[in-house]
């Protein structure tokens, strides 16, 4: 792999010299799907499992590092694309794939879970459905299986062949957690699962200790102690105060958990769950949330956290894992370097680094012989030198409140005004950081400058921050919004009459609502499997999400009825040209969003475009699906913007 990988980036290096920079790079370089993802190192070092791509789909490959016969390759099952994949042990593999299927009238997103042996052979489902029996009927009936098949509760290091995972397999709203075979698929029920967990924990010895979730719209949380049953503990303190434990320590009562500090920054404490006391404070900063809890590979137990200032960081407090990755990050600087995997010995570990100017690229690190091989880049036909840089900015909302966000300008040195696009990130409860956006320097390509605004809403900052933006559809947000894209013109960077709004997901219909509440700001608004019909996005999620109630009461703007934010019914108030892309298979928001907004401004006499994507789903998870969207946005943006 690491010749052929070397071999192509050669030819690569060849084709882009002279005059690289001078020839526009083609819409396909950039809506390529990683050339490498997701790289896992087996138990014993000895092989690895990624995803390539292979006819514009990514594929299952599988490696031994020390053979010549390259990988093997295991296509996507039925046309389902692959989320993840681990190694269960040496010789078995497990990996999970998503799809959308259609249930009764509505459409879901769909997980299932599959083993694989090694050489590639004995592909097997490991979810069997579960049965029942009709009133009246002796007879047992077989039941619709699962949705969600992926959610692992524990890898069991000690009984590498079984794994535990929760799921809904009767169909009852109650979680149960099973014990499967990875090799046969053979399961029994553990636990039939606490109402309103759909979460859980185990401690070090594989024995579920915590489960959390939602009972309607209540949130729950129930703790079982050593040996005892299950206690609800939905009313303890640290619980109401939003602290969710991640990790038991070992197997006692104490756990790992995260929640806000006295600032309101997400920080990880100790806590004794039998006396609800926190022991001591692992980790908080100064400035930004605590993103998650990092586990050792193999063994999975906690050893440090990650948190986000502009690049993620990886803080360690296991003391060999501190010293691996100052000594990474003295190899490869300036980036973000995650220990993605290693061997059970911690002696072979694969890297990812990243940057603003770097799309990924994936190392081995052999500790034993200390030398960083490389394997290959994520996006190997994309020029680095044509790569522009994020610089994090601030500006100031209208209420005084800091907004933080990062630009990306195509000709920092330029002068003169430049077409701008203003681009919200999906979420709402989500965030912008500074590593590489395919879709930014996708823009970047053809001369516009990018504002990427971390409105009040966005996640990282603090639970104050973050809740700043509940109710604020339409509102508080989009004002973020809008102020980012009045400090861009005013900063003499956007041209203001070249300024295009363009979003995806919620980004997508905060480009709608800036078309509708401030047409005269933007020349033009893009949404990409955007949130049109804010009244049918709520009604479906209060049914179909766990935990639907409470996001649903999240949605809005506080004081006003939703139709009066939701693009769909205040389609009559846009005056300026609109592009809707929309993935026919889009689960998430589902394809009558982007149809029925089309349809209804083309009723208005609007000037709007319609694209609609076959397959690719919310994300666009296809190089075809990515390229027909950018090609689609090219050619509108250069419509109006040019």
């Amino acid at each position: 792999m690491r010749r052929i990988l070397a071999a192509a980036q050669v030819i690569l290096l060849l084709a882009w010299s002279g005059c690289v920079l001078a020839t526009e790079i083609p819409v396909e370089v950039f809506a390529q799907i990683p050339a490498i993802s997701t790289a896992k190192m087996s138990p014993d070092g000895t092989a690895m499992a990624y995803f390539r791509p292979y006819k514009g789909q990514a594929y299952l490959a599988i490696e031994e590092l020390d053979s010549d016969d390259g990988p093997i390759l295991i296509a996507p099952i039925d046309d389902m694309a692959y989320l993840w994949v681990h190694w269960a042990n040496n010789e078995r593999l497990v990996f999970a794939t998503q799809f959308t299927a259609r249930r009764g009238f509505t459409d879901t997103n769909e997980t299932r879970l599959f083993g694989v042996n090694r050489n590639g052979r004995k592909i097997k489902p490991l979810v069997r459905s579960a049965t029942r029996k009709e009133i009246g009927s002796r007879i047992p009936v077989a039941l619709p299986p699962p949705p969600d098949q992926d959610k692992i509760i524990d890898w069991l290091p000690d009984d590498p062949d079984n794994i535990l995972v929760a799921m809904d397999a009767d169909h009852n709203q109650r979680w149960e957690v099973r014990r499967i075979d990875v090799k046969s698929g053979r399961y029994r029920t553990v636990d039939p699962g606490p109402h309103g967990a759909q979460e859980y924990l185990t401690d070090s010895s594989g024995r579920l200790r915590f489960g959390h979730g939602f009972r309607g719209a209540d949130p729950t949380a129930w703790f079982r102690p050593v040996g005892d049953e299950w206690t609800n503990v939905s009313e303890a303190k640290w619980f109401t105060d939003g602290f969710i434990p991640l990790k038991f320590r070992a197997t006692d009562n104490v756990a790992y958990a995260a929640g806000p500090n006295e600032e309101g920054r997400i920080c990880i404490r100790l806590l004794d769950l039998v006396t609800g006391d926190f022991i001591e404070t692992i980790f908080e900063h100064d400035d930004v949330d605590v993103d998650t809890l990092l586990l050792a590979p193999v063994t999975e137990d906690a050893v440090g956290v990650r948190y986000t200032v502009d690049l993620p960081r990886d803080a360690y407090f296991d003391e060999d894992l501190a010293a691996l990755q100052r000594l990474i990050d003295e190899l490869l600087p300036d980036a973000w370097n995650d220990i993605r995997s290693a061997s059970a010995d911690l002696q072979q570990v694969i890297i990812y680094s990243s940057s603003s100017v770097d799309p990924g690229a994936y190392y081995h690190w052999d500790r034993a012989e200390e030398n960083l091989d490389f394997l290959g880049r994520a996006m190997p036909d994309l020029p680095s030198e044509s790569i522009t840089p994020k610089k994090p900015i601030s500006y100031e909302a209208r209420d005084g409140e800091n907004i933080p966000g990062y630009l990306t300008n195509p000709r920092p040195d330029d002068t003169g005004l430049l077409p701008a696009i203003v681009l919200p990130h999906g979420g709402p409860k989500d965030r912008d950081d500074i590593r590489f956006s395919y879709l930014v320097q996708f823009l970047a390509s053809r001369g516009y400058v990018v504002l990427q605004p971390n409105f009040r809403g966005s996640t990282g900052y603090g639970r104050d921050y973050m809740e700043a933006g509940i109710k604020q559809w339409g509102g508080r947000m989009q004002d973020d919004v809008t102020d980012g894209a009045k400090w861009l013109i005013a900063q003499g960077i956007a041209d203001p009459e070249r300024t295009c709004i363009v979003g995806w997901s919620y980004g997508g219909y905060s480009a709608m609502m800036g078309a509708i509440k401030t047409p005269d700001l933007y020349t033009c608004a893009a949404s990409i499997n955007g949130v049109m019909d804010l009244a049918r996005l709520r009604e479906q999620d209060r049914t179909e999400l766990i935990g639907g109630e409470v996001w649903v009461n999240h949605m809005g703007l506080d004081g006003r009825n939703v139709k009066e934010v939701s693009p769909l019914h205040q389609a009559s108030r846009i005056k300026i040209p609109v592009l809707i892309v929309q993935a026919r298979d889009d689960h998430r928001v589902p394809d009558e969003h982007g149809r029925g907004m089309a349809e209804r401004l083309r009723k208005l006499d609007k000037n709007v475009e319609y694209l609609e994507i076959s397959r690719g789903g919310h994300s666009l998870t296809s190089a075809q699906a990515r390229t027909e969207m950018l090609k689609g946005l090219e050619e509108f943006l250069a419509r109006h913007l040019e």
